[in-house]
């Protein structure tokens, strides 16, 4: 059996394993791409935003709080934030439910509620976990990421006709056989996306994966501050004001956006209190807040700063999300990724018609054969 054959059958193996996988996970990641977009003509509601002077990201916070006594605010998006889309969007967990709450800047007041049974967040759980939360089912993601990049390599390696023949991995032959149609649509479509099927492929295996293969090269797959340094320490006079929290940061970074603030895990017995971590954009960010600050919440000190413009060893974790999600280039790339996410459809249709059409052949040829 040739080489040629051998990757054949190792990409039709792969293919028939994790193809249904592959093509639902694709379908999910292009509605993810415009989450944001989908959601605000879908609830529009949520994103009212009355003219005028806006409230205190403070008086927001109260008003959540109110709102939802018993929930523990985890993070706090600005209108700057590609989610958010010009409101203060609250994420808060209360109880085993993740609550999204959207305020309206100018008055203060709640717009809505998103909660776990909201359909983007039926969409993530699938995407990223195959809606298996008590089956690892990241880490199944992340083994279908990898069988998806191994199919992608092979399918590279079939459809390379070399250098001097490199144009015909990209012709549409004019054939009244339906298997040629469905093979030269199948090589085409491939060959133009296999760039984009690699990286999207390989960065969504590593999202389960990369701390155990960076741990293999002595290598740290997400770079941090010692954890003892990111901690506040309380004072008397008690906790700073969010918005004097926020102008600390945002003078940290004086050319940089706001994007969003996460707030420290509620502090468990014994253990120190976590210092407040803001996320903002440069002109260099490829995503959204890939600067790092984190603020004492009672001295209002910086006592942590990433920046991947000074930090050095940064580039893997400032790259990874944008390039899964394609937000590294704004609208246009965007849009890409999602057309990108349609892809592996087309390839499983046209790949199982062709497998098909040589089964019924081959039962074709044999019955012919018995009949003589």
């Amino acid at each position: 059996m040739t080489t040629r054959r051998i990757i054949s059958k190792i990409h039709l193996w792969l293919s028939m394993l994790a193809g249904v996988f592959i093509v639902l996970i694709g379908l999910t990641g292009s509605l993810l791409v415009f989450e944001p977009e989908i959601n605000s003509m879908l609830h529009p509601n949520l994103y009212k935003v009355t003219e005028g002077e806006k409230v205190t990201y403070q008086q927001a916070l109260q008003g959540v709080s109110e709102a939802h006594p018993k929930g523990q605010i985890d993070r706090v998006y600005t209108p700057n934030e590609p989610n958010a889309r010009g409101v203060y969007l609250f994420r808060l967990k209360e109880g085993k439910e993740q609550l999204n709450i959207f305020v309206d800047p100018g008055t203060g007041y709640i717009n809505g509620t998103l909660g776990d049974k909201g359909l983007f967040k039926l969409i993530t759980e699938f995407h990223e976990k195959l809606l298996l939360k008590d089956f690892n089912g990241e880490k199944i993601i992340g083994m279908i990421g990898f069988i998806f990049f191994f199919i992608t390599l092979s399918g590279l390696y079939l459809w390379w006709p070399g250098i001097k023949k490199w144009a015909r991995g990209f012709i549409l032959r004019r054939n009244a056989n339906p298997y040629v149609r469905q093979y030269d649509l199948h090589k085409v479509i491939g060959g133009v996306s296999i760039p984009f099927l690699l990286v999207v492929s390989l960065t969504g295996a590593l999202f389960a994966y990369d701390d155990m293969i960076f741990g293999w090269f002595g290598a740290e797959a997400k770079v941090m501050p010692p954890e003892e340094q990111l901690i506040s320490k309380a004072l008397p006079s008690g906790k700073l004001p969010l918005d004097e929290l926020f102008s600390r940061a945002e003078k940290e970074v004086p050319q940089g956006t706001l994007m969003q603030v996460r707030m420290p895990k509620k502090v468990e017995r014994g253990n120190p209190e976590g210092a407040v971590e803001f996320r903002i954009s440069n002109s260099f960010d490829p995503g959204n807040g890939n600067v790092k600050v984190w603020i004492d919440q009672y001295s209002g000190k910086v006592v942590g700063k990433l920046d991947p413009h000074v930090n050095s060893g940064l580039m893997y974790q400032t790259w990874h999300l944008p390039l899964h999600t394609g937000s590294f280039g704004g609208l246009f790339t965007k849009i890409l990724y999602a057309i990108g996410g349609l892809t592996p459809s087309i390839l499983m249709f046209t790949g199982v018609y062709m497998w098909w059409y040589k089964k019924k052949n081959k039962r074709k040829q044999k019955i012919d054969k018995a009949v003589v």
